[in-house]
């Protein structure tokens, strides 16, 4: 069983993508697979970030394959008072010990085959692809909003950037969505709650909420970390079917668990 998570790697994406590798072993998966796509940062930028992430993780994980997806039209923003001058957080100087192979997007889903469970924590630009490519066992994503006030452009960013994309990947198969909505919850703020710990995630953690402050953002969600928590617990959501303002039928995760994120943070 694979893992497949597409990451625009921001910061959020890099505690994310910190959370499933360190627990992709005992979750079942023999395997990963990082799709380096565009949002928060260009996809040539992503890519970097995903070596640098994987060059310095402190725990050994399940074999790992970087996408490369730069030759794929893709929108994206640099989002530099958000996610720092390198796009995530300015954390780590090199991809010094980076030894993954790295596959064209294009070569890499012709040849895909197996069982997946998939987590899109970016634009969905390219979902649709791996969509009709073999529909996963599960799929999570981070996107789109209900009621909660949106955060670029009147929607949410990950929708925002590829509206048509997003409706067409809600639409292609069962889903759990993970909205503003999911995680704007009062207990996964961490602005005035840093989660304490020396582990990476917790860095990384701690270095958005420090970001918060210089971007002017009113409280710090690990948007993407909650999709991994809905993909690895259930249990901790309750799912509601509702419909957004483009009219995607959503199943929508909430929250239920009743503890902050630092007690939930795994790591």
């Amino acid at each position: 069983m694979k893992l497949v998570l597409f990451c625009d790697y921001g910061l959020d994406d890099a505690a994310a993508t910190v959370d499933a590798l360190a627990h992709a072993a005992q979750d079942g998966y023999s395997e990963a697979v990082l799709v380096a796509a565009g949002g928060n940062v260009p996809p040539e930028v992503s890519l970097e970030n995903a070596k640098k992430l994987a060059a310095h993780l402190p725990f050994a994980t399940v074999p790992l394959t970087v996408v490369d997806t730069t030759q794929e039209a893709q929108p994206c923003e640099f989002l530099k008072t958000i996610h720092g001058g390198d796009g995530m957080g300015d954390l780590f100087t090199d991809a010094d010990g980076f030894r993954s192979p790295v596959a064209p997007f294009a070569a890499w889903l012709a040849d895909f085959e197996g069982e997946y469970d998939l987590l899109s924590l970016g634009p969905m630009t390219l979902v649709p692809r791996m969509l009709q490519r073999k529909t996963p066992r599960r799929f999570v994503f981070m996107g789109g909003n209900i009621a909660e006030q949106p955060n670029f452009h009147g929607y949410e960013f990950n929708h925002a950037l590829s509206k048509e994309a997003f409706s067409a990947a809600v639409r292609m198969c069962a889903h759990t969505a993970v909205t503003m909505d999911t995680c704007r919850h009062p207990l996964l703020n961490i602005q005035n709650a840093p989660p304490a710990g020396d582990g990476l995630l917790g860095q990384i953690a701690r270095r958005a909420r420090e970001m918060t402050f210089v971007s002017g953002e009113k409280g710090c969600y690990l948007w993407d970390d909650i999709a991994v928590k809905a993909l690895r617990h259930p249990d901790w959501f309750a799912l509601e079917e509702k419909t957004d303002r483009d009219g995607n039928l959503l199943t929508v995760a909430r929250y239920i668990l009743n503890k902050p994120y630092g007690e939930i943070m795994e790591l």
